[in-house]
């Protein structure tokens, strides 16, 4: 392994965060106490809530890769991220028309996380 980047080390904070909250959001909108920040949640669709809550599994994961300096774990799970970023995305658009902003994000850092970590090995 080599050594870690600031950059990445710096993805690997905000992915953690943005992990811990993502489920927390995930979960109050699914108990409906907050309403209209995560589509799909409300109507409890089965695919949006297990692509959320991979999606935030997956960040604290490859967050914590980030930190240890894991290059390559963190390559991978930045990948994963991205596309199932991008699926969640494609599919609340095609069933529910509205656009996410968490998925969203997730795309992003996941690309920026394979990119980095690529460009560090």
């Amino acid at each position: 392994m080599k050594k870690n980047t600031g950059v990445l080390k710096g993805f690997g904070f905000v992915m953690i965060i943005f992990g811990v909250i993502y489920a927390i959001l995930g979960t109050l909108a699914l108990a409906g106490v907050l309403g209209g920040i995560l589509p799909g949640h409300e109507s409890q669709e089965v695919l949006v809530l297990f692509l959320a809550y991979a999606t935030a599994l997956l960040a604290l994961i490859c967050g914590f890769s980030c930190l240890r300096g894991n290059m390559q774990t963190a390559r991978i799970f930045g990948g994963i991220i991205a596309v199932i970023g991008l699926v969640s995305l494609i599919y609340l658009q095609i069933t529910q028309d509205t656009f996410n902003l968490f998925d969203c994000i997730a795309v992003v850092l996941g690309v920026s996380i394979f990119y980095q970590a690529g460009k560090a090995e």
